[in-house]
């Protein structure tokens, strides 16, 4: 069964405090914990008044410390902005504090823009000195830390490492070191297929892992009615433009849908040919859109992220997802398709 979760970004919306968003935040880690989804996960985004999810693993804290059950986990730790050992460190102690729930996901790019980088700037990873990261982190949270004349305190042995990636260069670094690969395909949708063919061919079996596994992350912006996907779509479209305008330090406006301005032909064009992969629509539209990505990506596991402001929209946006993929046949399709690989499988086998 295709397994679910949830990304965020801890949006912050005009006229609310930073609170609020927090909060909202965790409203929505406390939904997934009791409804089964997979994980959540926290990404780290700085210098941007509307994603304020910069200090990851206090973020990442606070939920853990508000949910029982479901793996919460960084969507990623950007390594140029941290110290190795203080990453190990910080979150060996959350993983003792909250019963091996940590999950760390690793990146490579700063998640900001040049000038905040420069403030936050350890080192600027190489393809090659990002794998000898990793590989120091899989050492920390080992019991080959025991060799290390200067160890991290507290150890965990139970903290599952994952490798972000929006190119193929993330892919080819995943399978190396045979380690769980989640590509942003709202980001870089035209690389998903590409990647996850790099990462599944050059896949090596790892401690951690023995077959390959992939996370696909997506946009939903999902409701039960034509009328309300209609303005979630028109609301989805403003956000969008507001982060492709990187001048702009603003946070996001609370746009009502019949008041909202026309689309330029500029903005038009901006939408369709850099949005990233989404599904934008009522429960039919995303059944069948939903069906088309699996069949095309076969991800193992999908994670959904959203920026709708009203929570019951948002926790019905993820509801209603979470109901196409346990209910649907979407699920009935993919089992059939594997058992008819299976019996080619079998039938080439007899053959040769």
């Amino acid at each position: 069964m295709t397994k679910l979760s949830i990304l965020n970004l801890v949006p912050k919306y005009l006229g609310e405090s930073y609170k609020d968003a927090y909060d909202r935040a965790l409203k929505l880690a406390q939904f997934a914990d009791k409804n089964n989804f997979q994980r959540y996960w926290l990404t780290e985004h700085h210098n941007s008044p509307a994603v304020i999810s910069s200090a990851t693993e206090v973020v990442i804290s606070y939920i853990l410390a508000h949910t029982k059950n479901i793996r919460i986990g960084a969507g990623g730790v950007m390594l140029p902005n941290h110290s190795l050992f203080q990453v190990a460190e910080r979150y060996a102690c959350l993983n003792n504090l909250y019963k091996d729930r940590i999950d760390l996901g690793l990146g490579r790019a700063p998640g900001t823009d040049k000038d905040t980088a420069r403030l936050l700037y350890k080192k600027n990873f190489s393809p090659r000195e990002f794998i000898n990261a990793t590989k120091m982190l899989k050492l920390y949270f080992s019991e080959d830390v025991e060799k290390l004349d200067v160890k991290p305190y507290p150890q965990s042995r139970e903290i599952p490492l994952y490798i972000l990636g929006t190119s193929t260069v993330s892919a080819h670094i995943a399978g190396k070191l045979g380690l769980p690969y989640a590509f942003a395909g709202q980001i870089s949708p035209d690389l998903i297929g590409k990647a996850f063919d790099i990462y599944r061919t050059e896949f090596i079996p790892s401690r951690q892992l023995e077959k390959p596994y992939t996370i696909l992350s997506l946009i939903t912006n999902i409701a039960r009615t034509k009328e309300d996907a209609k303005d979630l779509s028109i609301k989805a479209e403003q956000i969008f433009l507001q982060l492709m305008n990187v001048k702009e330090k603003s946070e996001f406006y609370n746009l009502d849908p019949e008041n909202a301005p026309e689309l330029t032909s500029i903005e038009r064009f901006l939408i369709k040919t850099n949005r990233g992969l989404s599904i934008n629509g009522d429960v039919e539209y995303a059944r069948k859109e939903l069906l088309k990505i699996n069949e095309k990506y076969k991800a193992d596991e999908i994670m959904a992220l959203s920026f709708i402001n009203e929570y019951e929209m948002l926790e019905d946006n993820f509801r209603i997802l979470k109901d196409i993929v346990d209910n649907s046949l979407w699920q009935i399709i993919k089992l059939t398709s594997r058992i008819l690989n299976l019996k080619s499988a079998k039938i080439k086998s007899l053959i040769l």
